[in-house]
Order: structure tokens, then sequence, then C-alpha cells
């Protein structure tokens, strides 16, 4: 087992040197490095890595599954990328040279983890912490009348209250523009005087701001502005930083930043906004009304394969945090979570069977890893591409899990990844449903991995005639 810097520093090398790289981040659980040169990438050896479960490979970016020490790596390899591109803070500093145009999904991915991954542990936590608040309540041991009880709702909500100036810090980051100035804008929309000028819950009302009329909104829980605004004054920025005399920058963009920007927010870019947030809204909305069984067992059954690519940030963020923020629960991190648990029974089947130490080894690792932390990579990838059918028996696990939580209109209060430490964030009148569902994922994974069996020599879960 390397060290954290062995590690980042084998990486380096197996993508082709510093000079091959020209974007990292990370999200959750991955490294993901965009290359100029995707041929100089040894992706065969950077699998073969004891720290490496798996790696996927999209275009010219590289997703290298880690674990929960994704952060710690990411700090190391930094460190080691020395390149005159780089300017070491990792997000969005250094720029795509690669004469291949990027897949535009492909960059939405990127452009949402790098937004987003920081703020990952804040929302689990608050989540947790809201759920225990929850669990107390209906237990007896917390009245919701108490000012202990406010001051914990309080601090279990707040991230998603002010989730637009937390989006706006790390887009800032991401687009390379001050975020002093970006939580200032946004901040602006959730100041308690313009609040006061939204009518009704809804909003839509007009104002005028000389002469011109714009229409009002609530922009707190709201992402999307946030992402679109800090993007138009990234780009005002760095031209005004070109063009003005370094003298002027202090006072001027600042100045000119806050005049043009925040009007353009209230008239323009929030409505924006706030209309695509209710599109994506009514069309979840949708989704889950058709029947929330086949919803749930659809999300579910799917969940693990959105995992294995990649794109599984793309719902994480534009839907499901977004849902939370707004009305509090969600139905999909629910089934979502039965996804993890399949790929847990799978491993489980494994670890029963097989007479191979190194993957009994692997199995229970990757069980335990969802139990407790809620990762699931290392099933999917040590196990599930490996041998094929315990991805095909968790997804089918999950499928049932989800669809049984559908049947009972199971929720979630909060974003975190499905686990046994995280069941106090579904605590409400359908817990016990949640807990039902998981073990039904759990064990309906297992049972099928045992019919269905692993038919390779490497697993050595059959005798040999």
């Amino acid at each position: 087992m390397d060290t954290t810097e062995q590690l980042a520093k084998k990486l380096l090398v197996l993508m082709g040197g510093d000079g091959n790289i020209s974007f990292v981040t990370y999200c959750a659980t991955r490294l993901r490095v965009s290359l100029r040169d995707r041929t100089l990438a040894k992706k065969e050896d950077i699998e073969a890595l004891d720290d490496v479960p798996g790696v996927v490979e999209r275009d010219d970016t590289l997703q290298i599954v880690i674990g929960t020490n994704v952060g710690d790596v990411y700090d190391a390899f930094m460190k080691a990328w020395k390149t005159s591109e780089n300017t070491g803070d990792g997000e969005g500093s250094s720029t795509q040279t690669s004469g291949k145009k990027r897949d535009l999904f492909n960059q939405f991915i990127a452009l949402v983890v790098s937004i987003f991954s920081p703020l990952l542990p804040l929302l689990a936590g608050a989540g947790l912490l809201r759920g225990f608040t929850i669990l107390a309540n209906q237990l007896g041991w917390l009245s919701t009348e108490s000012t202990t009880n406010l001051i914990l709702e309080n601090a279990a909500t707040a991230v998603f209250y002010f989730l637009p100036l937390l989006v706006a810090m790390t887009a800032a980051k991401r687009f390379n523009t001050s975020p002093y100035i970006a939580v200032a804008i946004l901040g602006a929309l959730i100041m308690p005087s313009f609040m006061e000028l939204v009518q009704n819950d809804e909003g839509g009302n007009l104002i005028s701001f000389m002469g011109i009329p714009m229409p009002v909104f609530d922009y707190t829980s709201q992402v999307i502005p946030a992402i679109i605004i800090v993007w138009i004054q990234s780009l005002m920025e760095h031209f005004m930083k070109r063009k003005l005399p370094h003298s002027l920058h202090m006072i001027v963009i600042p100045t000119v930043l806050l005049f043009v920007l925040v009007p353009i927010t209230i008239g323009i870019v929030g409505p924006i906004g706030n209309y695509a947030s209710i599109g994506i809204a009514n069309a979840v909305g949708w989704l889950t009304g058709i029947n929330q069984i086949i919803t749930g067992a659809f999300i579910g059954g799917i969940w693990n394969i959105l995992i294995m690519f990649g794109v599984h940030w793309a719902p994480n963020t534009m839907v499901i945090i977004p849902e939370i923020a707004e009305t509090g629960t969600s139905a999909l991190i629910a089934y979502g979570a039965t996804a993890n648990l399949g790929m847990a029974g799978a491993a489980f089947a494994v670890f029963l069977r097989t007479r191979n130490m190194e993957l009994k080894g692997l199995s229970g690792t990757a069980m335990v890893s969802v139990f407790l932390s809620g990762i699931v990579e290392p099933a999917i990838y040590g196990l599930g591409i490996r041998f094929k059918t315990p991805l095909v028996a968790g997804c089918l696990g999950a499928a049932l899990g989800g669809a049984f939580m559908g049947a009972f209109n199971v929720v979630g209060n909060a974003f975190v990844f499905g686990g046994l430490t995280t069941i106090p964030a579904f605590a409400g009148p359908t817990l016990w449903a949640y807990i039902v569902g998981l073990a039904i994922a759990f064990f309906g994974g297992m049972v099928l991995t045992l019919l269905f069996g692993i038919k390779d020599p490497e697993a050595e879960m059959y005798k040999k005639n």
C-alpha cells in the first residue's frame, strides 16, 4: 500500500507526466484528470495499482476511483504536478490546450463536479444533523417548540438557505474570479429587504429599477442563477483586468460588477434560472407521478450504471440537491441509495463463495465501504465490471428495493450517500420502509449473485473438474 504522496507521483507518471495534464478536479471518490494526449496515459497500469479500484475513460478525461481519501490524493497530486500552466489551485486555473474538442456533456459534468464537490461534506453533515433532529422529535426526546430544536434546525438548514452564496464561492474558484464579489452579488438577492419585495410564495410580481420592470422571486436555495451569473462575472472581470490600468482595479472593477450584475441577475439571469428550476422540478414531479413503484425500480436499477460512467453528478446536482433545498425532501435520493446496498449484497455473495483470499478481502472491503461511507465504487469496479454478474445482480436487487420504497412513497431529508451510517437522514414516517427497501436491495443482490454465479476461474467460486 503506497502513501498518498507515492500514489500521487505514480499517477502523475502513468498519465504521461506533468506536461500531459491540462486540468484536475475531484468529486467524492474520484480524481478527474483532463489530458492533452490520451495515448500517453497507461490506463491498465493505473488500474493495476493497489489503491485504485477502477478507472473510467471518457474522451480525454480519466476518472480515477480513489475512495473517501480522494481529497488527500488530490492535494498530493497538485503538489507533484509542476507545469508552467498550473498556478496551483487546480480548479479552473489551467486551460484545455488539446486540439480535440471536448464533448459538451463531459464538460458539463466536469463543471458541476468542480462546483459542488467542495460542498459535499457540508451537505452530508447538515443532512445527518437534520435527520438526527427529526428522529429526536419523533422519539419524543426533543420538543419541536423548544429553542434547542430551533437552533439545531437552523444549523442543519442554513446550508440550503444560503446555498446560492456557497455555490457562488465554489463557482468563482472554478471560473477564476473574485469569490467575494460573487457572494455580494448573490447576497443582494437574499437580503431581507429584497425578500420583502417578493409577494406570495411564488413571487413573479414586478418591481421597477430605473424605470425598467423586473420580476422578483425567492432565490434562497437556488443554484442555477448563481452558476450563470458568476460565469458572466468572470468574463467581465477578466476583460476589465486586461483593459484597465492596474491602479484602477481595486475601485472600478467591484463597483462596475455590483452596479451591473445585481440588476442583470434580478431582471434576466434570476428569472431564467428560476423557471429552469421550476421546469426541472416539474419534470421530476411528472416522473415520480407516473408510478412511484416503476420510478423507484427504474432509478434504483440504473443508478449504478450512472455511477459506473461517472455521470450521476448531473441528476445529483441539477435535480436532487435543488429539490431538497427547495422542498426539504427527495424521493430520488432514497431510490438511489438502493443501488449501494444492491452492490453490497453482491459483494457479500462473493465474499461467502470465493476461495480466492485476495478476492475475499476485496469483496469484504467493498461491502464495508458501502455500509460505513456509502461509497460503492470498489464494489462496482472491483467486482461488478470485472465479473459482470455481480453488477447485474446488484442492479436488479436495487430495482427491487427501489420498487418497494416507491410503493410506500419513501423520501429522504438530505443529500447523503446511501449506507447504514446515513439512515438517520431518512427519519420520518417512511423510515421503516426505507430500511426494509435497503434490506430488499441487499439480499436481492446477494441471492441473485449466488444464483447467477461467477464463471470466471479467477473468482474460484466453482470446483475445478
